[in-house]
């Protein structure tokens, strides 16, 4: 008897936080994108004598020879869920985390707001309250609405080795506008006839660390802030976004202090029967204090991008094309630092829909730098495992075999 008792306590220690769970409201989804892959950096040489301040990662690179690996491509697994709180009002929660299913490091490195080391969740994760009237609040880590403006444009989406992001968003190998961001709060209006409107904001300096260092040099950033704000219209064939976004998040030295990014995007997309375009256009500026002639006092760079998409039955070909223009930093003085840090990316593949959640597919894709251009493919903001430009102007290149599975 007393057995019996005690096993029936024992499973009912497991049963009860299970039905407490709720589990009818909670859905786990995910999606694994693993790929093969044969990429080159672009060749050998020495690195241009030409540095470019924001864009310099090549400082100890000399070579990058043609290799094979295996990637996981931003696999990832999460959790979400809703409670009918009534009146049409639902609490809502979401928790996502990366998945690395080869070698890779799932950390991302932080730049300009972005997630860094050391954090739990890699991906958006936030709590909210969500009306079918007045629309949905969210606390938490969060996509931005400039970064996720004219993410539907990219037919090569999140998953490869030929996202759009390897230029869009970036100055070199600096991400300075793809972000998600942490400490954020964020609104999105319910969806009126198509119209919806995403703002954001991220509590920069929620520690109050704004202190100097033992050296006196002030570390942290003075009064920062970043918010962030987009506008879509999503009916039919077209879908149209503008986003603008403003970053006074860079660290205070002794050579630049508060350097504040005012970056804005918009993004149009049509679909023909089975032949979807598109055309996004960004720019990105950024002005501080400075002092030295190699610190950047401003810059301003442009970058177009052009994806092309048609569907034939279960097979879809994709074509996408994406120019940045010199980053036009200058120093205090005027004098230009960039040089020609430009870079163009071509991108041409095929997938085939195996059913509803799983496909196969392959690329090719290159980054074409200018002279002083150090644009990679991959990493930065994207979250695929970096082919780093074997120098600058170099133009590294991939060939992608791959899958993705969604569930």
């Amino acid at each position: 008897m007393n057995k019996k008792l005690i096993a029936l306590a024992i499973a009912s220690a497991f049963v009860a936080p299970v039905a407490m769970a709720d589990s009818g409201n909670v859905t786990i989804y995910g999606e694994f994108a693993a790929s093969v892959d044969s990429v080159d950096g672009g060749g050998y040489g020495a690195t241009s004598a030409a540095v470019p301040p924001v864009g310099g990662i090549l400082a100890n690179v000399s070579s990058s020879e043609r290799r094979a690996r295996v990637s996981s491509n931003n696999s990832f697994l999460g959790f979400k869920g809703s409670e009918d709180l009534g009146n049409g009002l639902s609490a809502i929660w979401q928790y996502e985390q990366s998945i690395a299913i080869d070698q890779q490091n799932i950390n991302d490195s932080s730049a300009f707001g972005a997630i860094g080391g050391g954090n739990q969740s890699r991906r958006t994760t936030f709590v909210g309250l969500a009306d079918k009237q007045w629309g949905t609040v969210q606390l938490g880590i969060i996509d931005t609405p400039f970064k996720t403006s004219t993410g539907p444009l990219d037919p090569f989406g999140q998953h490869t080795l030929a996202d759009y992001r390897s230029i869009m968003g970036m100055i070199g190998g600096t991400n300075l506008a793809s972000i998600r961001a942490q400490n954020a709060v964020q609104y999105i209006s319910p969806n009126m006839s198509g119209f919806t409107v995403k703002a954001l904001y991220s509590a920069s300096n929620e520690m109050g660390n704004d202190t100097g260092n033992a050296a006196g040099v002030v570390t942290s950033v003075t009064n920062p802030h970043f918010y962030s704000i987009s506008g879509a219209y999503a009916d039919g064939p077209l879908y149209a976004a503008l986003a603008y976004e403003e970053n006074k998040g860079v660290p205070n030295t002794a050579a630049v202090s508060d350097f504040t990014l005012k970056n804005w995007r918009a993004g149009v997309g049509y679909k023909f029967g089975d032949l979807k375009i598109g055309l996004g256009y960004e720019r990105i500026k950024g002005d501080g204090n400075t002092t030295g002639a190699t610190a950047v006092h401003d810059l301003s760079r442009g970058a177009w991008y052009l994806p092309v998409s048609y569907q034939m039955g279960s097979n879809t070909l994709k074509l996408a094309y994406t120019k940045a223009g010199s980053s036009n930093q200058k120093n205090v003085a005027g004098a230009d630092l960039s040089g020609s840090d430009g870079a163009k990316q071509w991108s041409l593949g095929v997938d085939h829909a195996m059913s509803k959640r799983t496909s196969v597919y392959a690329l090719y894709t290159q980054v074409r730098n200018d002279t002083n251009g150090s644009y990679a493919l991959g990493g930065g903001a994207t979250g695929i495992s970096v082919v780093s430009p074997a120098s600058y102007g170099a133009n590294p290149s991939g060939f992608s075999v791959g899958m993705i599975h969604a569930f």
